[in-house]
């Protein structure tokens, strides 16, 4: 049956810190193990570096190759100012150019308003295709290559 107090029962005025000590502890061993994931997960930034060169044969000729700039926006894709009619097209003119070029880096430049997966699915696209550095350059819309009435 039911049990009365009396005036000897005492409450109980203290609060129980043992399980909010487990949980910390919980989550604290979580966050160890994860961070190391997390950080391999992460886009890998390198800087450039500047090679000394040592003789006059040795150093980079700027007329002999032109950087390769990809221009992404919602009027279409192009490749040094060339407009592009599909991926497939950018695809055939990547894979003619970048395996006679040394340098073999690709400039990408995306308008503000592409969508974040479609940019991602470019830059995935020009790394399959012969890229070995990948440069993302800022939207510039006075750039000649991108400007709405340029020519194709």
């Amino acid at each position: 049956m039911a049990q009365q107090l009396s005036d000897k029962d005492e409450t109980l005025n203290e609060v129980n810190v043992i399980p909010l000590a487990d949980l910390s502890l919980v989550l604290l061993i979580i966050l160890m193990v994860m961070s190391p994931m997390i950080s391999q997960a992460l886009i890998q930034v390198a800087a450039a570096k500047a090679a000394a060169a040592q003789t006059r044969e040795e150093l980079p000729d700027p007329q002999a190759e032109t950087p390769v700039i990809v221009s992404f926006s919602p009027s279409g894709l192009k490749l040094n100012g060339v407009m592009m009619g599909s991926d497939i097209d950018l695809v055939t003119h990547l894979d003619g150019l970048m395996p006679a070029r040394r340098d073999k880096s690709i400039i990408l430049t995306a308008a503000p308003e592409m969508l974040h997966g479609d940019v991602v699915r470019m830059m995935d696209i020009i790394k399959r295709h012969g890229a070995e550095t990948l440069v993302l350059l800022k939207w510039d819309p006075a750039a000649p290559g991108n400007q709405a009435g340029a020519q194709s």
